[in-house]
């Protein structure tokens, strides 16, 4: 059974941090978030043999829960963040922040027809969950066994080529031309990877949350 620790004054500021940076509309409307570090479940010699948090079935790093009314009447924060309290040490800052940063975008103020924030008996702003952008399904041996033609291969591929501009974040310079030519090879080498885990027993899935 997984456990829970608040986290500290420095995590939560970390929070605010992002949310300022990043999220301005959450910022105005004041949402608070509460954050917990979530850590997996123990063998007798305390030695992690599960997951901290899992999203859907799947392990994940994080995740986020907008409160009920109930537990907001009983004093709880707007949202409920859970952070991985396995891993975190792991982190760099960057990296911290960017888990932070995915969480909160998750969260959306629900809003009327002249765009003012709903609010709920309490005064509190009302919010819903933003799916991702990009969701997908993923079957290693489904991929191995057709490859290219395997919709995990192809959802993949439609995902490179939909987020062309976003090479250019971390490979300056890189055009069209050698943007569709590194989205094939990423393509390829994927499928590849996916080849070698397999034959090696690997199997491994992990997910933001």
């Amino acid at each position: 059974m997984a456990t829970y620790a608040r986290g500290d004054s420095d995590l939560h500021k970390t929070v605010q941090d992002v949310m300022e940076r990043y999220h301005g509309d959450l910022d105005d409307a004041e949402v608070t978030v509460t954050v917990l570090l979530a850590y997996g479940p123990r063998d007798a010699h305390g030695d992690p043999v599960g997951p901290a948090i899992t999203v859907h079935g799947v392990p994940a790093w994080a995740s986020i829960k907008v409160t009920s009314l109930r537990d907001r009447a009983a004093g709880m924060s707007d949202a409920i963040m859970l952070l991985d309290g396995d891993r975190i040490d792991e982190w760099s800052y960057e990296e911290l922040e960017a888990v932070i940063d995915h969480e909160l975008t998750h969260l959306k103020l629900r809003v009327d027809e002249r765009g003012n924030v709903k609010r709920d008996d309490l005064d509190r702003p009302r919010l819903a969950i933003r799916r991702h952008d990009w969701q997908f399904g993923w079957f290693d041996e489904v991929a191995r066994r057709h490859g290219a033609a395997s919709p995990e291969v192809r959802q993949a591929k439609q995902l490179a080529e939909a987020s062309g501009d976003l090479y250019q974040l971390y490979l300056p310079g890189m055009g069209p031309s050698k943007r569709k030519s590194a989205t094939r090879r990423a393509a390829e080498r994927l499928q590849e990877a996916v080849e070698r885990a397999n034959e090696s027993g690997v199997e491994v899935e992990v997910s933001v949350g």
